[in-house]
């Protein structure tokens, strides 16, 4: 379906086998028991709306014990990853 018809039925094909060449290319991180507690702790810890808590969540659950950066054009969303230690993207000034 196209919404808005912005694409041409060629090139929604094209952007949907691109989607699908990315996403084969993707670590997918499953939303579990485990994530979902960890978003609302997080989600109360830095008072973030949930799915920005989600999206902590599974940036940590990745993280475990490694250093990864993380980006986001949320502010609230990057002040709570700096506060766990990830390298931010882009980097402050």
């Amino acid at each position: 379906m196209r919404k808005g018809k912005r694409l041409s039925a060629a090139e929604l094909r094209t952007a949907l086998d691109e989607l699908d060449t990315i996403w084969a290319a993707l670590d997918v991180l499953e939303v579990t028991d485990t994530l979902v507690k960890t978003a609302a702790r997080t989600a109360r810890d830095h008072t973030l709306r949930a799915y920005d808590a989600v999206h902590l969540a599974g940036a940590l659950a990745f993280a475990e014990g490694e250093e990864i950066a993380f980006m986001c054009w949320d502010h609230e969303l990057n002040e709570a990853a700096d506060k766990h230690g990830f390298v931010l993207i882009p980097e402050r000034s």
